[in-house]
This record gives structure tokens, C-alpha cells and sequence, in this order.
């Protein structure tokens, strides 16, 4: 009669054990999240516009999955899996200056064939940076940065541009605020020498 109570009981502990491991759920789930750089038209110009053809647009490796990207040290970078980029950052850098270039008052007029048109130039660029960087003081900064090629009958130039944007919060939100800022201080910059 005891080993009976005793095999009961030991059934109704496993039960329970097994019940309460897949019914009690230990943490919420993480809800995931897409961001998309968010930048201001070109600013309106009076001056004569400069007529550019986007060439390639291409971005490093380190940079260029979906997840936001977080440099932790020295080539040590990590991909959230969890907040990503609505568009891969190729397709949506291309997107923004497309879109940027074909404003009619604005200070660069997006061609199709630079060759074709006197005094038109040819602009490439790659993505160099696009991460947070979380080995500084916290909360960290945004690096942007771009290498930008422009060639055309008259010159020939190479850019390296950078941009550190400090963070306002350990957020994947105020990251992507802190690029885009960034990402339109280097256009500002890119359509500044390109009008010299």
C-alpha cells in the first residue's frame, strides 16, 4: 500500500515538474523592431545646381547586414538580431541620395549619364561606417562614415568623411537618430564640395 502512495506521489511530482517548465513562462518576449535613417530634404538653393550621376553605391561588410551593428572593440562587431534596418543599408543609402538628388530646388540635379552632360560628374561612394560605438564613454556614439569618389571632365577626387554623433540613450531608437543625424552632416558636406 505504500509503494502505491509513493508511485503516486512520485507521478504527481513529475507532472507538476514537467508542467511547470513548459507553462511558466521565465522572461516576456522580445518584440523586434525595423528603423529606417530618417533625413531632412535638401535645403533649397539659389545657386546654379551641380548635375551628378550616382555611380555604385556599396557598403563595408562589417556594416552591411540587416541588424543594427554595434562595435564593441577593436574589429569586434554584433549584429541585433532583433533591430534591424527596414531595407538593407546598399539598397537604402542608394534609396536616400536618389532621392535626396531629385529635389528641383535643391543643390545637386541627379543625371543619367554624366558624360552626356557638360560638367557633370560621377559620384561613388561607399558606406565605410554605419554602427554604434560602445567602447567609449557610455552611452556611446554613432559613426557614420562614407568614401566618396567624384570624377568627372575636370577633376578627379577622392573623400573620406566621418561623422561621430554622441548617443542620447543605450537605445536601438536613439541610435538610429544619432545616424541620421550624422548621415545628413556628411551630405551637407558631400553637396558643399561638390558645388567648389
Amino acid at each position: 500500500m505504500g509503494g502505491m502512495t509513493g508511485r503516486w506521489l512520485l507521478l504527481l511530482l513529475l507532472i507538476a515538474l514537467v508542467g511547470g517548465c513548459t507553462l511558466v513562462p521565465t522572461q516576456p518576449a522580445v518584440d523586434r523592431a525595423w528603423f529606417l535613417l530618417e533625413l531632412p530634404a535638401a535645403p533649397a538653393t539659389e545657386a546654379a545646381t551641380v548635375s551628378v550621376e550616382l555611380g555604385s553605391v556599396r557598403v563595408a561588410p562589417s556594416v552591411a547586414g540587416k541588424g543594427l551593428v554595434y562595435r564593441l572593440g577593436p574589429h569586434r562587431y554584433e549584429s541585433d538580431f532583433y533591430n534591424e534596418w527596414f531595407l538593407n543599408p546598399r539598397d537604402h543609402m542608394e534609396q536616400l541620395l536618389r532621392e535626396r538628388w531629385t529635389a528641383e530646388d535643391g543643390p545637386v540635379r541627379l543625371v543619367a549619364d554624366a558624360r552626356a552632360e557638360p560638367g557633370a560628374q560621377q559620384v561613388d561612394v561607399l558606406v565605410t561606417s554605419l554602427h554604434a560605438d560602445l567602447g567609449g564613454p557610455s552611452p556611446g556614439a554613432a559613426v557614420v562614415g562614407l568614401r566618396v569618389f567624384v570624377h568627372g571632365r575636370e577633376r578627379m577626387q577622392l573623400w573620406e568623411l566621418d561623422r561621430r554623433i554622441p548617443m542620447a540613450s543605450p537605445s536601438p531608437e536613439a541610435l538610429v537618430a544619432a545616424l541620421s543625424q550624422g548621415m545628413t552632416e556628411l551630405l551637407v558636406e558631400i553637396e558643399r564640395q561638390l558645388e567648389m
